[in-house]
């Protein structure tokens, strides 16, 4: 299994950028990620100067074969934090909260004790036309800062250019639904993933699966528009993959699904509608 360091990294999704790595379609790598900060935090807590923009992401890693209109399926098999992270901190000269990681389990200072659920806030693909910043969500990935992108998930990005131009960073060893103080655990991290191609996406956003749950994503100035374009998505794809009616369709979803927070903090919110696989059991797609 090849290992991808983080010193090939990128700050925002640009079709411009050349290809750090190519891997091949199905291949298996282990993927270094810095944290949000790009290791400018140290170990007592304090922000060096003379820091990076926000949320480094590593890439772009090319896949062979990868030709628009398809969709890049990234499946997550572990995320493994570094030995530390950091929480906050940084406004007025506060320090960072520094949290020690070991065996799974986060050390606040104060004692408390939480086991940790590391997730990828950033993960995207070029976009076809102005660079996406590694701050922001869109249509192609981004900073999403979704609690369900993490081991045993599948994300799938649409390709707008060749290769796909797969970029991802911005670990988070524990995070709340929301991200709502700006936050989780910081920390630089180790993804092994799988990227495949799937000639035939049945939707032409990013979406997820975790959990025999199917997710989409919407992002938009204030958190209302998120969640109700969240909710349109999800009708439309229901129409699509099952028989269901636009009327049947909201009525499922308004009764068996649901629209959560993934995040309130970037220059556009992210909602997310989420059905399960016991609601169209027979039109299960994967």
């Amino acid at each position: 299994m090849r290992r991808l360091t983080a010193d090939h990294f990128v700050n925002e999704l640009d079709r411009r950028h050349p290809a750090a790595y190519t891997i091949e379609d199905g291949e298996t790598v282990l993927v270094e990620t810095a944290d949000c900060h790009g290791g400018f935090v140290g170990r007592e807590g304090a922000l060096r100067p003379g820091g990076p923009r926000p949320n480094p992401a590593t890439g772009p890693i090319a896949v062979k074969g990868a030709t628009p209109g398809e969709a890049l399926a990234v499946a997550i098999r572990q995320v493994k934090p570094a030995e530390w992270g950091f929480i906050g901190g940084g406004a007025q000269g506060e320090p960072f909260t520094v949290v020690d990681i070991k065996d799974g389990v986060a050390t606040y200072p104060w004692g408390l004790r939480l086991p940790v659920n590391p997730i990828i806030g950033v993960i995207g693909l070029a976009p076809p036309g102005e660079p996406v910043p590694t701050n922001t969500p869109s249509d192609w990935g981004g900073n999403l800062d979704t609690v369900d992108i993490c081991a045993g998930a599948t994300i799938y990005l649409p390709v707008a250019v060749p290769g796909g131009m797969l970029a991802l960073g911005d670990v988070h060893a524990l995070q709340g639904d929301s991200e709502c103080c700006g936050t989780g655990i910081e920390c630089a991290a180790e993804v092994t993933l799988t990227v495949r191609r799937e000639p035939y996406p049945i939707w032409h956003r990013t979406y997820l699966v975790h959990d025999d749950r199917l997710m989409v994503f919407a992002h938009a100035d204030t958190v209302d528009d998120a969640a109700w374009g969240a909710v349109d998505q999800m009708v439309q794809l229901l129409t699509k993959i099952t028989p269901r009616t636009e009327v049947e369709a909201r009525r499922l979803l308004s009764t068996a699904g649901e629209v959560r927070i993934s995040q309130i903090v970037n220059p556009k919110k992210t909602c997310r509608a989420i059905i399960p696989r016991q609601a169209i059991p027979e039109q299960w797609p994967f």
